[in-house]
């Protein structure tokens, strides 16, 4: 996530059960969100393991129900419910149209050839901030920003299927084969090591983290080597990274394109607190909205030409070929990696073999697993320390417990979550329900007939009169 953080501490392998303020500490967001993922782990896992990998009530509360009632051609319903995929609870307070899904913006003009559709959920964690939800602000402090918020997106997708997966087991491998959890690349870093020399007159450097701030470094993937089917292409991955762990964020009030000059003239709410979390000239900068996130679209990089400080006003160069909507809580983020970092014309680096440096002295390595499938989006972070002149990285030790390499670790995220719900046919863009294969479990109060319709007592089924258009 992607958030103004001091790291991630939380490691389920450490089996902590809690985390214990003390009186006259220095209290951080580490502890406190540790804690916060320490319970989340632990109620995602015990459902996990009640409940199976996915499932919904049983009930008028199944939730996610795939049906073509009153539904478009081409489309079709997706019931109102709670389906829990992994432990994660997703829910649907009403029925929709697949093509009007809140976090999932599609067309309305969809086209789909006839055959069959496995239809899936597909879930994952999203960071929002006050500029995706301004509620979070609040107004008694005039606008300072505090806490962030992490949000389920759950989305319903389609794929097709062959003719021999008719079944919903059958169908179900098919996401097992072809959707990734998180990318097949590992990556190492370290801090440069010191250079040895033959000379006794001449006095070896030593690795060190030489920035002169604690940071924590967000190496993330730029695009990947996929197509639209999932199938690996010969394309090299590319990088990008931030030390503010993509923190530094720019809402976007205005948004305009100069044909003549190819430019981009980005009108901004404000230009940062200051100079390290500002924005300069030459700058490596990505515009975002909404859809882009929740469609998971690699932005190009734009770089900063030029600055009006008066009218906060951006030029960037290029920005013709995307669509940014500034209603859809559009932003700039800017990323930190230079010319000498070895980046190419987009403004990315090429994940090649060897370590690649990022700077301060701070590098990283990549393994690709053989046709592993790399996904834009999946990052790691980096724990950058003055202190130590060191970063925060596991190492790999031999047997002897000798610490020989930085240890390869997959990417941190963003992890997704798949459950089947049906299998649909669609002819002549005409869609039917062909299996439904959602799971479902009773309740320990299931077959009291005392308590089958949900909560008891006046008032909670209430409808507001006010909330009623047309009276």
């Amino acid at each position: 996530m992607k958030g103004d953080f001091t790291r991630n501490t939380f490691a389920p392998d450490k089996h902590f059960l809690r985390v214990l303020m003390q009186q006259g500490r220095v209290q951080l967001d580490s502890d406190w969100n540790e804690q916060a993922s320490i319970l989340l782990h632990y109620m995602q896992t015990l459902a996990s393991d009640l409940i199976g990998p996915y499932a919904g009530p049983a009930g008028e509360n199944a939730g996610f129900a795939i049906s073509n009632e009153g539904s478009g051609e081409g489309d079709f319903t997706i019931g109102k419910g709670r389906y829990y995929v992994n432990g994660i609870l997703c829910e649907n307070e009403q029925d929709m149209s697949y093509v009007a899904q809140p976090d999932y913006p599609l067309p309305s003009n969809i086209e789909s050839g006839d055959g069959d559709y496995m239809v899936y959920l597909d879930v994952w964690e999203r960071h929002i901030s006050f500029v995706e939800d301004d509620d979070i602000r609040e107004k008694a402090l005039n606008g300072v920003d505090t806490a962030t918020r992490s949000k389920v997106v759950w989305q319903v997708k389609t794929r097709p299927l062959e003719n021999q997966y008719a079944y919903c087991h059958q169908g179900a491998s098919v996401l097992t084969d072809n959707v990734l959890v998180v990318s097949q690349i590992c990556m190492s870093a370290r801090v440069k090591p010191g250079q040895t020399s033959d000379d006794p007159c001449l006095t070896a450097p030593e690795a060190q983290y030489r920035g002169a701030e604690n940071q924590l470094y967000r190496v993330e993937i730029h695009t990947g080597n996929l197509d639209e089917g999932g199938q690996v292409q010969a394309n090299i991955p590319t990088f990008k990274f931030s030390r503010e762990n993509g923190s530094v964020i720019f809402p976007v009030k205005d948004l305009s394109y100069d044909a003549g000059s190819k430019t981009s003239i980005v009108e901004l709410e404000h230009l940062g607190r200051d100079n390290g979390l500002g924005i300069c000239e030459g700058n490596w900068v990505e515009l975002v909205d909404d859809a882009a996130i929740l469609q998971n679209r690699t932005m190009p990089l734009l770089q900063v030409l030029e600055i009006d400080a008066i009218e906060r006003k951006v030029t960037l160069s290029g920005g013709k070929d995307f669509a940014i909507d500034i209603n859809q809580h559009a932003l700039l983020r800017r990323w930190d990696q230079k010319n000498e970092n070895d980046i190419i014309e987009e403004g990315v680096i090429t994940i090649t073999d060897g370590w690649i440096k990022l700077e301060d002295g701070i590098e990283v390595k990549f393994n690709i697993k053989q046709d592993g499938r790399v996904r834009p989006g999946d990052y790691w972070l980096i724990p950058a320390r003055v202190a130590t002149g060191d970063v925060e990285w596991p190492p790999l030790t031999d047997d002897n417990g000798d610490v020989r390499v930085p240890k390869a670790l997959p990417p941190m995220g963003i992890e997704h979550h798949y459950a089947p719900l049906a299998i649909i046919n669609v002819s002549n863009s005409t869609v039917s329900l062909s299996s439904d294969c959602r799971c479902s479990f009773k309740t320990l109060s299931y077959n009291c007939q005392y308590n089958t319709s949900g909560r008891l007592g006046i008032g909670t089924d209430l409808i507001c009169p006010q909330n009623v258009v047309n009276q």
